[in-house]
């Protein structure tokens, strides 16, 4: 029995789960879970990367008194987000969260030192004002201290992991997040870092998932009472680890929605696409594990629903998500109105309820006036923005798709598994839902050899855990919002 330690971090809480690996399947157990979210100073947003740390440590302390031989520790996290490390071997400030606004007018300036259609050629990453290439470019117009001062960039699993064992790189698959990754030769676009103006030693060595970074160390051993543990670079995307763990068998032409605070809908390739109709579409290509690549779009998820129910509360209406789906369910009218959940809208935190029906008022529709069918709207909203990325998919890889792998925290939303089957006409798989956590730990054996490869792991991942299977209905009524749907995406701005 082989037991490894993933902690896996999202935008609005962080977990310790250990998982036990017996040869054939893979157990889970939660450990350890704490809150995560921005820090406001001074009107800009950030993540507090030693509270974080912190909550590691606490997460490892529990681990080791379970009195289980840890056989690796692998962190992921969200996408795109950095640290700077000082010459000095310590880190910089804190790290401006991906929501924070300064990024919000950087593109026009990052776009007169390299276009726009180069940018995506030596990339092909999806644009969106939060990526690492622009929160950089910010950085630089506003001449940022930290920066000036950095010796190294890390992307946030790799700081945490650097604070573990004093590995300084960065793991495939977060790197590519950056859109300062170039698929093709498999290294930093210096094309873009220079017409930046950027330091080229800024950027640390770019390793594989799946690579032992190095042992705990030596103070963390001596603080723990315990021995050189494995840090592992794993899928260290949180969507990199989440793919991974999709049980996809013996099907052809499938696709994958990891579900959550964001949605990530895509396939998986051998190859990038670059050339202008994936740049047209606004796709993006990201590493997987496996040294694949994940070809997909972000779509703004469950963040919709999250932020909906935050208002709520401060209302003091205390609904918890079940509830709030099952009143969207029985009380509320089927497509009284429909929104396109990457307006930009809806991008910043805020009242989201207010901002459903201002976005409902000025494109000439009914105001969803109950949380029961604001909720509707967004959910089925959601489905069918699910079905323009299914169609899209489908035009770009010149061929059907036939079955969608759901995977993450949205398996637990039953009505938006349905309506997402009604809305793109194919049969849905959900599970698992702690696909990330899954991946992470699948990610950890495949480093220490006792999982051979990708495909052994996603048996594994089969055989661990229980799926469900949804059939799409009511296809004339979906057929007809989705024509509703597009002529509402006609206007207003989208971020992907």
């Amino acid at each position: 029995m082989k037991h490894f330690l993933a902690f896996d971090l999202g935008a609005s809480s962080g977990r310790a789960i250990m998982g036990d690996f017996d040869g054939n399947t893979i157990a889970l157990e939660e450990l350890h879970r704490f809150a995560n979210g921005p820090h406001e100073v001074d009107g800009h947003l950030y993540w507090d990367i030693h509270t974080l740390f912190a909550e590691i440590r606490e997460g490892l302390r529990k681990a080791l008194a379970t009195g289980k031989p840890i056989d690796g520790i692998g962190i992921d996290t969200w996408g795109v987000d950095l640290c700077y490390l000082g010459a000095d071997g310590k880190l910089i400030g804190l790290p401006h969260h991906y929501r924070d606004p300064r990024t919000d007018d950087i593109m026009p300036w990052t776009f007169q030192r390299i276009s726009r259609e180069e940018v995506y050629q030596e990339t092909g990453i999806q644009f969106m004002n939060l990526n690492t290439i622009f929160q950089l470019s910010a950085s630089l117009r506003d001449g940022e201290e930290a920066l000036q001062q950095a010796d190294k960039l890390l992307f946030i699993p790799n700081a945490l992991t650097y604070l573990l064992c004093g590995k300084v790189a960065a793991e495939y698959s977060i790197a590519t997040t950056s859109q300062l990754f170039n698929p093709h030769t498999g290294d930093w676009s210096w094309k873009i870092i220079d017409a930046l103006g950027l330091k080229r030693s800024l950027f640390p060595q770019i390793l594989p998932a799946c690579t032992v970074a190095a042992p705990l160390s030596h103070e963390l051993q001596e603080e723990f009472h315990c021995g050189p543990i494995p840090v592992i670079l794993i899928g260290s995307h949180d969507t990199a680890s989440a793919v991974a763990a999709v049980p996809a068998g013996g099907e052809r032409n499938w696709a994958y929605l990891s579900s959550g605070t964001w949605s990530l809908m895509g396939v998986e390739r051998k190859t990038p696409r670059t050339d202008a109709q994936a740049l047209a579409a606004n796709y993006t290509n990201e590493g997987g594990v496996g040294n694949t690549i994940r070809f997909l779009k972000n779509i703004m998820g469950l963040w919709l629903i999250q932020e909906c129910r935050n208002q709520w509360i401060r209302e003091g209406k205390k609904f918890s998500f079940g509830e709030l789906a099952e009143m969207a369910r029985k009380e509320a009218t089927p497509f009284l109105a429909i929104i396109n959940p990457n307006d930009q809208l809806f991008e910043a935190p805020g009242d989201m309820p207010a901002r459903i029906r201002q976005f409902c008022r000025e494109s000439g529709q009914a105001e969803p006036q109950t949380p029961a069918q604001i909720i509707r709207v967004a959910l089925e909203s959601l489905a069918l923005r699910y079905r323009q990325t299914w169609n899209e998919l489908e035009t770009l890889q010149g061929e059907r798709l036939t079955v969608l792998h759901l995977v993450g925290g949205g398996c637990q939303n039953v009505l938006l598994n349905e309506f997402t089957a009604n809305a793109i006409q194919a049969p849905v798989i959900t599970g698992p839902v702690e696909a990330t956590a899954m991946g992470n730990i699948l990610g950890q054996a495949m480093a220490t050899g006792d999982i051979p490869d990708l495909e052994t792991g996603r048996k594994i991942v089969a055989a661990s855990t229980p799926t469900q299977r949804y059939e799409p209905t009511d296809a004339p009524l979906w057929e007809k919002a989705y024509l509703r749907y597009q002529e509402v995406c006609k206007g207003g701005k989208s971020i992907g």
